[in-house]
């Protein structure tokens, strides 16, 4: 361990009774790419923020080159060489791409510095490491893709050696996800050690060397990617055997259409072109592309947001003029579950009570005046629906975990008891068992007869949960497959034009 770039060796962590790190031994060798992997609560973020300064163990000891090391402040750890990006980033917005960059190391002479210096030095930073961005723009108005990559070089440009990544592709499509493994491997060929905290399996297997699984607290299994495989790894993380992570589906048998389109067409991009569909009552119609396809154009008009698609649009059995804002939608009977639960679809500092009531108020309420008992009832049945786990119904939504937070963002939609229900993404930036008893909600809700259209860009998703898989391409509908399975992945993800 001691020629490790990064070794810990017992560390321990407590809150009050609760230990959220038990005696967590691991080492990190420079170049190395190391997957730290766990469910909500399973210590992965302390353990982070142990690293990063921000929290000091309670046991245990940390090296870096073989020299024991102890840090008070993030700005201590950052000193040695440690980097930690969090997945809600910390930026100033109105500042531009080049002065966030050399934020805090700003170079001048005689206490006096200017634009054209900041740019230069961030230039010549970016030059260097082989970064491609905008250094004039403000970083508000990057993607986040982009401001993730500012965050990146401005940790390599401070000279670090460890950079920790916390869901570093959590709220990011395919291809940003890729541009973003793609930079972390570069960043391992140049000899900095990478330590990616992530749900997505998928993107573990193919970006990092070892794989770290925390559960409780404790450090449960470590091996080489290469060894193991992603079964194992769930099982590691649920401390059971994955075969039930797959729910199964039961055949549906063609009923009542509860939502159809007819020729919709969008000439902005990303266009649609002549996209038709229908989702009959209890079936799940999967909805697929790669960036750029028109998946997420769907849903999102579905939800409200795109007035300018036209077409024609049947939501249960009624014909409607147009989708001009959400409202309408909702009227419609369109229950819409976004695919950022933070910031379109939760009020973070609203009690889970009011979150799950928010949206059909109007029927809770006569003269202004909320029916206090039907309100609490209709939260409490909904809390039961979806498994909710939370200390009680006066708990902020913004205190819960990710899958749980997700779960009110679901069952909020189905307090209206919608036509059909359209999800984007519903199991973005949750843990392996959040996504299970997703699916499993989702399933149940199918079973019982709630028609669903579901738009992911997680292609194993995509088939474990449709009864049919529409493939889109380029704005139109180009394949479907019928009772997709998880050998079915090569075929979408050829016809959708991805890679296989």
């Amino acid at each position: 361990m001691s020629g490790s770039l990064l070794a810990i060796e017992g560390l321990a962590k407590q809150y009050g009774r609760h230990r959220v790190l038990d005696d967590v031994s691991l080492t990190l060798e420079a170049g190395e790419t190391a997957a730290l992997l766990g469910e909500n609560g399973a210590g992965k973020s302390t353990l982070a923020k142990i690293l990063a300064g921000a929290v000091k163990p309670d046991d245990g000891r940390m090296r870096i080159d073989g020299e024991e090391v102890s840090f008070s402040t993030p700005r201590e750890a950052l000193t040695r060489g440690i980097a930690f990006i969090p997945q809600e980033l910390v930026y100033v917005p109105e500042l531009t791409v080049a002065e966030n960059i050399v934020l805090g190391r700003w170079p001048h002479k005689f206490s006096l510095t200017s634009q054209a210096w900041v740019r230069r030095q961030a230039a010549a930073e970016a030059r260097k490491y082989g970064f491609r961005i905008p250094l004039d723009r403000r970083m508000a108005s990057l993607s986040l893709a982009q401001q993730q990559t500012v965050e990146i070089l401005k940790a390599v440009a401070r000279r670090s050696r460890i950079i920790v990544l916390d869901e570093p592709t959590a709220a990011l499509n395919s291809d940003d996800s890729q541009q973003l493994l793609d930079l972390m491997t570069g960043l391992a060929e140049s000899g900095v050690g990478v330590i990616y905290i992530s749900h997505r399996l998928d993107e573990v297997f193919r970006a990092c060397r070892t794989v770290h699984v925390l559960r409780n607290g404790h450090l449960v299994h470590s091996s080489p990617v290469g060894e193991t495989s992603p079964g194992q790894i769930i099982q590691h993380m649920l401390g059971r055997k994955s075969d039930e992570a797959v729910v199964p589906k039961q055949r549906v048998e063609r009923s009542t259409k509860v939502l159809e389109l007819h020729g919709w067409e969008r000439e902005q991009s990303p266009p649609l072109r002549h996209v038709s569909l229908e989702v009959h009552e209890g079936e799940i119609v999967g909805l697929y592309g790669v960036r750029g396809a028109g998946a997420e154009t769907v849903a999102e008009t579905l939800g409200g947001l795109h007035p300018d698609v036209r077409g024609g649009t049947t939501v249960g059995g009624r014909a409607l003029r147009g989708l001009r804002h959400p409202l309408a939608s909702r009227r419609a009977g369109i229950a819409y579950v976004p695919a950022d639960r933070k910031s379109q679809g939760l009020v973070l500092s609203l009690p889970v009570l009011q979150s799950f009531s928010l949206l059909i108020m109007s029927t809770l309420s006569r003269f202004g005046i909320v029916a206090r008992n039907q309100e609490r009832a209709a939260a409490s049945r909904l809390a039961r629906e979806v498994r909710l786990r939370a200390r009680g119904l006066g708990q902020p939504v913004g205190e819960l975990s990710g899958g749980n937070q997700q779960k009110v963002l679901v069952g909020s939609r189905l307090a209206s008891k919608p036509n059909v229900l359209v999800l984007q993404e519903p199991t973005r930036g949750v843990d392996v068992g959040a996504r299970l008893e997703i699916h499993r909600l989702l399933r149940k809700l199918a079973d019982e007869g709630t028609g669903a259209l579901l738009v992911t860009s997680d292609i194993e998703e995509a088939v474990i949960l449709s009864d049919r898989l529409l493939i889109l391409r380029d704005g139109a509908i180009v394949h479907e497959i019928h009772q997709p399975t998880l050998n079915s992945q090569a075929e979408a993800l050829h016809e959708a034009g991805g890679l296989d």
